[in-house]
């Protein structure tokens, strides 16, 4: 680990982030407040999008890039580890500011620490506490002295417990077009005209993709027979959740079935898409902001589902249906989520074209609540936080 420099007569501020979403809010606050703050300097865990930005990273961020509850606990000494030395060297040489983006259980110890040792601390990306686990806002409240947050509707969770907190709005609004132009993307994915067009995101995470795929496959096979014009993209993050999928395909003897798999390219893939059938989580919204009708499902183990029932707060898991309050997008989950269920759930949206368009529309409403220039917001409220003039 490298040593912490202190440069003399600049402001010094620490700013950490744990994986590739935290690196792209980290990069986008950092060219911000150099705007404002041309005298600070960045430093702390940061990828290449932070570096680039001009934050000095003291420790690679792929050390903290760790999902999987298997790959934590392997992981979990040498994490332990970076946060003890870099705790160390934080109180020694104290920084006039500390920024943890997401990242939540290496960050809120980091924080904790800080603001007792009198360093203002900053959190930007709220947990889901909107869903489940809301005891947890007791510590936060004692970790972080300001709380930055995408969604509006978290805002007012946060100021209740007490804990001061601004709505900067989210990031991904800003990258996807206000009108995605489906046509253009097709033409670009070389998709004929013809074909009736199924997005299937079985989710990020390794452990998702075997709870999901052999559910996927078989969907696309009813779906095929019911449309035998379908396509179907595949877009994935990683090799190994490829690999997964094309296992089962080989397993189910699926190979005649049309699966277009990709790396990366998902929100080429979602904005192409007659209807995206995806599990649970961010790229939900990113789904919503595609603007094409999705289908949300998901499974865990029956002991986890039950565990982390009992402490749901909300009746529905997807932001889409988060955001708009109400049920807008169908979610079928744990012992619904079969493909028979899935199969109607999907015709119903590629079949009922006035329905496909009213929830376009919705998406637009909601994508553009969330455009509100969350970088500049952002920096705006850490400013304040230093009782600096922005």
């Amino acid at each position: 680990m490298q040593r912490i420099l202190n440069t003399q007569g600049r402001l010094r501020i620490a700013v950490v982030a744990g994986e590739s979403s935290g690196d792209l809010l980290g990069s986008q606050l950092i060219l911000a407040l150099k705007k404002r703050l041309p005298h600070a300097d960045f430093f702390g865990i940061a990828g290449p999008k932070m570096q680039a930005a001009g934050c000095t990273s003291v420790v690679p961020m792929e050390k903290l890039a760790v999902r999987g509850y298997l790959e934590v606990i392997r992981h979990l000494p040498e994490l332990l580890r970076i946060r003890r030395q870099l705790k160390r060297q934080l109180l020694a040489d104290k920084p006039d500011l500390f920024i943890g983006i997401d990242a939540p259980d290496f960050n809120f110890g980091l924080e904790k620490t800080l603001k007792q040792a009198g360093v203002p601390t900053i959190h930007y990306v709220g947990p889901s506490v909107w869903a489940w686990r809301s005891e947890r806002l007791k510590k936060i409240g004692q970790c972080v002295s300001h709380m930055l947050l995408l969604f509006p509707f978290e805002e007012k969770i946060y100021r209740d417990a007490n804990i001061p907190a601004s709505y900067v709005g989210h990031p991904l609004a800003e990258i996807f077009p206000e009108v995605p132009d489906q046509l253009a993307v097709r033409e670009v994915l070389e998709i004929p005209p013809q074909k009736a067009v199924f997005t299937l995101l079985p989710g990020s995470r390794q452990s998702e993709v075997e709870m999901l795929a052999a559910l996927f496959v078989e969907t696309a096979r009813k779906l095929l027979d019911r449309y035998p014009n379908a396509l179907f993209l595949v877009p994935f993050v990683t090799r190994e959740t490829r690999l997964l999928f094309e296992q089962e395909i080989w397993k189910q003897g699926a190979q005649e079935l049309p699966f277009r798999l990709m790396f990366g390219h998902a929100h080429e893939a979602m904005q192409a898409a007659d209807v995206i059938l995806l599990a649970s989580g961010t790229a939900t919204l990113e789904a919503m902001m595609s603007r094409q009708p999705m289908v949300v499902t998901y499974r865990l183990s029956s002991l986890t589902y039950r565990m982390v029932k009992r402490k749901l707060r909300l009746p529905y898991v997807s932001l889409p249906n988060v955001l708009a309050g109400k049920f807008v997008v169908p979610e079928l989950l744990q012992d619904d989520a079969t493909s028979d269920n899935l199969l109607q759930a999907i015709s119903n949206l590629y079949d009922d074209k006035r329905l496909a368009t009213a929830l376009s529309h919705r998406f637009a409403d909601l994508h553009l609540s969330l455009r509100c220039g969350a970088a500049e917001r952002a920096a705006d409220a850490v400013c304040s936080v230093l009782g600096v003039k922005a």
